[in-house]
Parts: C-alpha cells; structure tokens; sequence
C-alpha cells in the first residue's frame, strides 16, 4: 500500500492542490450548509464553514486543464450536518451533484449524482481551509479535495477519451494517505461505495472501457445530437452495450452504481421520442442492470 501511494503520488503531481496559479478555475460550484437538525450549535460556525468550503472549492486551480469562465464545471455541494459529537467533531451528509454542457445547445447533461452518508469532520469557527495531498491532516478537507477531483475526472473523461486519469489518481492518492487515521467512508473493503473503492475503480486497468464507453456516450453521443438527432441517439444506444457487459462480470462495481445514479432519467428523457426499435434495446439493457428503477425505465416501453 505504501509503494502505490508513492506511485501515485508522483503519477498525480502535476494535478496537486495549489501548484496553479488561482485564474481560470475548473468549477462552478454552489456550496450549502444545513445544521438545522444540530441543537444548540453555534450557527455562525456553521456560515462561516459554508463561506470557506465555497472559498476552498471554487478559489484555486485544482488541475492543469484549461477551462474558460463559460467552461467551468456546474457543480453542487449540499452538506446536512446531522450530529455534533461529545469530541466536538460533526457527522453529516454529503450530497454532490456536477453538470456538464452539451455541445451546441443549452442542456447540461448530468454527470454525478451521489449521496455520500459516511462524513465526519472538525472545524473551527473562522478557519481557513488548504490542502497538500502529502500531508493529508483533516477529513473535512481530503473529503471534499477528493470529490472535486472525480467531478474534473468525470467531466475530462467526457470530453477526451481517459483525459481524467490524472485526476482519478489523485483521488486515489488522497484515499491512500487517509488510511492510518482510520476515517470512515474511507475503507478499502466491505463497502463498494468507499471512497478507497470508487477510487480504485476509476483507476482499474481493467475497467478502463468503462471510461471509453462514458467519452463515446457524452463526446460521440450527446454532443452529436443538436446537429442530428438520430446519429446521436444510435452512438449513446451503442455505447450502452457496454454496462450489462461489465455488470456481468462485476455485478458490484461502483461504475455500475454511479453510471444508475446519474443517467438514467436522462436516458429516459433522450430515448422517449426515439423510435419503438431504439426505446426497446435501450429498455432492454438499462432494465437487466437497473431492475429497481423499472418505474422510471417503462416509460420506454
């Protein structure tokens, strides 16, 4: 474990926290802070978090890709603090949502759209967030770092094919580093929702077609669709065939999981004026993988 570390720490280097001058940022993002289920808790500690994760997140260059001001990734940070422990730590929930453009139009097109259950943290009133990948000292601080890495990875993936792998072993040298604090949320085993494990994934060899099917789904497909429709429906039904392939071979994969989260509404919005032909296969493949969200995929039957 500690020889990967290093390995990807020098890998991912290059898309460290704070090497970048602070122009040209690579997200948009809004930031809310919810305690109202902590009783007795000073509030103003609580906007000043929301002011300096607003700060943290959206003041710097995260990564080398360049990105105009038009450009910048719109992104949603909600954090609902549900307990204040005798520590004086937090424990909470994170909701993170990112959009992506689509090419010649006026549609964002989702990307992720994840409920994150396991966040603890400490902050105090006032205090200003940074963060060096090698010398990790929060949870609250690596958490987010971690997220703003896989919504740049996400959107780069799309838009070139593996353009995100340096950020997606940036997260996986942040969940290296946690490790001997012993954090929740970050374990390397038994939750395929970890951050460890998503990590992992993106940075699987072996499951790197799962990446090249996410670049033709969103470059191939949607981005075609305002100059043909059709053309841009066939690439994105194509580039399905992938998903009950992996879920064949991995039936637990996070990719399986995050892909459900974020596209499946729009596959139905996409899909529901195509013909009978194309609704069906799309139908087909989306129901053998996503049987529990049939409600939402019979709208294409």
């Amino acid at each position: 474990m500690i020889k990967a570390f290093w390995e990807y720490l020098f890998l991912g280097i290059f898309c460290a926290v704070g090497v970048y001058p602070l122009s040209a940022q690579e997200v948009n993002a809004t930031v809310k802070v919810n305690s109202s289920a902590v009783q007795g808790a000073n509030r103003q500690l609580f906007v000043s978090l929301e002011n300096a994760l607003h700060t943290f997140i959206n003041g710097r260059r995260w990564t080398e890709a360049h990105y105009g001001e038009s450009e910048r990734i719109k992104c949603s940070f909600n954090l609902i603090v549900t307990e204040m422990l005798p520590s004086g730590s937090f424990r909470g929930e994170l909701y993170v949502q990112s959009h992506r453009t689509v090419l010649n139009s006026n549609r964002y097109s989702p990307l992720l759209n994840l409920r994150d259950r396991q966040f603890e943290f400490d902050y105090r009133e006032y205090q200003p967030l940074d963060f060096d990948p090698t010398f990790i000292q929060g949870n609250l601080t690596a958490v987010i770092a971690w997220y703003v890495y896989l919504i740049i990875g996400l959107d780069l993936d799309s838009r070139s094919s593996l353009g995100g792998t340096a950020c997606f072993r940036q997260m996986e040298v942040i969940a290296t580093g946690v490790q001997s604090y012993g954090w929740s949320g970050w374990e390397t085993s038994g939750n395929n929702r970890s951050r460890y494990i998503m990590a992992a994934a993106f940075n699987d060899g072996s499951q790197s077609k799962y990446r090249q099917m996410w670049y033709d789904y969103h470059s191939g497909g949607l981005d075609r669709m305002a100059g043909d429709i059709r053309e841009g429906q066939e690439k994105i039904a194509s580039s399905l065939v992938l998903i009950p392939l992996l879920y064949k071979q991995r039936p637990e994969s996070v990719l399986i999981l995050l892909f459900g989260d974020a596209k499946l509404h729009e596959l139905v919005d996409i899909f529901s004026e195509a013909d009978l032909q194309m609704k069906q296969q799309v139908y087909s493949v989306m129901n053998e993988v996503y049987p529990t969200h049939r409600v939402e995929l019979n709208k294409l039957r």
